[in-house]
């Protein structure tokens, strides 16, 4: 019975559009989107220290 919710849950939001994403894969966007924050801090921060 849960696991038939479930199913049902999942296939409503893929039609709603929307995406589940479970702790893990939630966890590894933060952290590919915190190493690319930080990437062009850095490549900001580099070409600042070149032109000026």
């Amino acid at each position: 019975m849960e696991m038939n919710n479930l199913d049902q849950r999942m296939r409503d939001a893929y039609k709603d559009g929307q995406r589940i994403t479970s702790r893990d894969e939630a966890a590894r966007i933060s952290r590919m989107h915190f190493r690319t924050a930080c990437v062009l801090a850095a490549l900001i921060g580099l070409s600042l220290a070149i032109f000026f």
